[in-house]
């Protein structure tokens, strides 16, 4: 069963997420107007928000049951989630697209936005646990 505190991480994620979600959507609508991506910009984020959800889930469950785990289990859930991200842009990759940067942009500063926020609250996990 979930506790509050997770239930407070996931809050946090989707506000956080909106907000640079806001934010990146303005600047890609106002400043970059006549920019078109391969992946909507809601695509981009749901797919980081969904996977950081399962890998907090994984690692909240690996901390209760094996606390000593929780850096490996990091580090591998990293290392799946890039695995499932290259697998996400395949057709970005494999399309015809002449100028795939700035989708690769996009994607990327999501991804590492998630994954900061991910490893932030991993951390303060790991120094509250005893």
């Amino acid at each position: 069963m979930m506790n509050k505190e997770f239930l407070k991480i996931i809050l946090y994620l989707f506000v956080i997420g909106f907000v640079f979600f806001f934010c990146h959507n303005l600047f890609v609508e106002f400043i970059a107007n006549d920019l078109k991506l391969f992946f909507s910009l809601q695509k981009i984020y749901i797919f980081n928000l969904i996977l950081t959800i399962f890998s907090l889930l994984i690692l909240d469950f690996i901390a209760k049951k094996w606390n000593d785990k929780v850096g490996f289990s990091f580090l591998a859930l990293g290392i799946i989630k890039m695995a499932i991200s290259v697998w996400f842009l395949m057709p970005l990759i494999n399309s015809n697209t002449i100028n795939k940067v700035p989708d690769t942009l996009s994607f990327f500063f999501c991804y590492f936005l998630f994954l900061a926020i991910e490893s932030y609250f991993v951390v303060k996990s790991l120094k509250t646990e005893k």
